[in-house]
């Protein structure tokens, strides 16, 4: 079975702003670093009563990190790539940095020069719907915050070929997403399969003994 390749798919982008855009990782990165967190901290005592900091008005959110590394010198040496040839690995890098780029949509610039005005009508200032794939049973709607690209090599015409590029990401809740409900699905999705897991993590504590040990308890 070939190795599954993690991906960004921008619901935002094409001409009309429909067509899905697939940014496939050429490498998958060695590791992720994830960092779930409470939207909402517990609030401390202020001495009025009792406080119940289990209560939260919204999803927990995570942000997560790791690095990409880019290399159009298999493209170039072994496909004979005409991209690549000549752009080198700018394409991806640009629709790396277009997932951070407010999307606009040839109807709405349209609309506008036209003068005429729509209720269906976006903010052109709307960030793109992002989803990050990693496997079957991760798939998150995102915001990315920030890139930092590191191009380490170029061609005669300074394309890069080469570049590590470092990704910082921030999942989106379903309260946060207004008008996507794929990507909502996707978060619900995504938030029951670890539901799946946390079951199966509960019959394998059965199987070492664990819940024997802990029985006091129930």
């Amino acid at each position: 079975m070939p190795a599954l390749k993690g991906a960004f798919v921008n619901l935002g982008a094409g001409v009309v702003g429909v067509l899905p855009i697939f940014i496939v990782f050429q490498f998958n990165p060695e590791t992720i670093s994830r960092t779930p967190s409470l939207v909402l901290p517990p609030p401390p005592s202020d001495g009025s009563g009792r406080i119940n900091g289990m209560e939260q008005a919204v999803e927990a959110s995570e942000s997560m990190s790791f690095s990409l590394r880019v290399d159009a010198t298999d493209q170039l040496v072994l496909e004979d790539n005409p991209v690549a040839a000549t752009r080198g690995i700018h394409p991806t890098i640009a629709a790396l940095e277009l997932l951070m780029v407010p999307r606009t949509s040839l109807s709405l610039n349209l609309i506008k020069l036209s003068g005429k005005k729509s209720a269906s009508q976006q903010p052109l200032n709307k960030l793109p719907t992002v989803l990050f794939f990693w496997g079957t049973f991760r798939v998150l709607p995102v915001t990315l915050t920030s890139l930092s690209i590191n191009e380490t090599e170029f061609d005669v015409l300074l394309n890069p070929v080469r570049a590590e590029i470092s990704v910082s990401l921030q999942v989106l809740t379903p309260s946060q997403i207004t008008d996507s409900a794929f990507a909502i699905g996707a978060y619900k999705y995504t938030q029951g399969v670890k539901e799946v897991m946390a079951g199966l993590n509960l019959a394998n504590a059965a199987e070492i003994g664990v819940s024997n040990s802990l029985s006091f308890l129930l």
